[in-house]
């Protein structure tokens, strides 16, 4: 192979990359602007993490982390929940293409999509919290990215 091939492959290479890496902010974006002027009280606040990362307060007890995984090329979105107490746990997973598409269906440019998407992968915590509220029970981190008791 010579230089020029080389250089060829390295330039495809890194356009792809940077492609990725632009549809990643445009789904961050997406998502911090349909939390941020959603009217419905989600009861999220915004936290600071790392440059590619989105991190959210959840009640004020909960952290929910939003994060491209961490291998080169990686497609995959992964959802976090972690308590105050420490521990951390994936909620859910999705598949970001080089498109904007999410899930084959979501557009990161529409943030209304993007969000109700970001719901339905965190539902299981608000499910969970929901459960645990009403029958007065404790929370471990466990519990809340299992399959709800009972909404």
């Amino acid at each position: 192979m010579t230089i020029w091939e080389i250089s060829e492959k390295a330039d495809y290479i890194a356009q792809r990359h940077q492609q990725l890496h632009d549809q990643w902010q445009r789904y961050c974006n997406a998502l911090v602007q349909g939390i941020t002027l959603s009217k419905a009280r989600l009861h999220h606040a915004m936290s600071c993490t790392s440059e590619e990362d989105l991190c959210f307060v959840l009640f004020g007890h909960f952290t929910i982390y939003v994060t491209l995984a961490d291998s080169f090329n990686s497609h995959t979105i992964e959802y976090y929940v972690e308590t105050k107490e420490g521990g951390k746990q994936r909620i859910a997973q999705a598949q970001l293409m080089v498109d904007g598409t999410v899930d084959g269906h979501v557009s990161n440019r529409d943030r209304q999509q993007v969000l109700e998407h970001y719901l339905e992968k965190i539902a299981p915590v608000y499910n969970n919290l929901y459960s645990a509220v009403e029958h007065d029970l404790p929370v471990n981190l466990e519990q809340l990215v299992s399959e709800p008791r009972s909404a």
